[in-house]
């Protein structure tokens, strides 16, 4: 019986090929989920308004890397309080779209900064 061949690399070897669009996605999918989790045990106010913007920038950066096949992915929680009045506003008239939507000032430079959810 021939001797069983040692694998090149180790299974998990994801560290060492950072530039293949599988990997990218992965990584991509992983941060939309801990973002997803962090919304989801935020507490109200300010703290869940900047976990809901964080996630809408984790979709954005993972919508990006997976180009065609976007339109699979799940809707994203509704916003509840993490837009502005001006935001709620243009998007009931249907002149916002979530998907191309940004913060909104105070809560940018926040996310900017790094504020950690509270």
């Amino acid at each position: 019986m021939p001797e069983p061949t040692p694998f090149p690399r180790p299974w998990h070897g994801a560290s060492d090929r950072g530039g293949e669009p599988a990997v990218a996605a992965l990584r991509a999918q992983r941060a939309e989920v801990n973002a997803l989790m962090a919304l989801q045990h935020a507490p109200a106010g300010e703290p869940r308004t900047i976990a809901w913007w964080r996630l809408h920038r984790a979709r954005q950066a993972r919508l990006a890397l997976l180009g065609e096949d976007a339109h699979r992915l799940p809707p994203l929680p509704a916003p509840e309080e993490a837009l502005s009045r001006l935001q709620k506003l243009r998007l009931r008239f249907g002149l916002l779209k979530l998907e191309t939507a940004r913060p909104p000032g105070r809560i940018a430079r926040l996310l900017d900064q790094g504020a950690a959810p509270r």
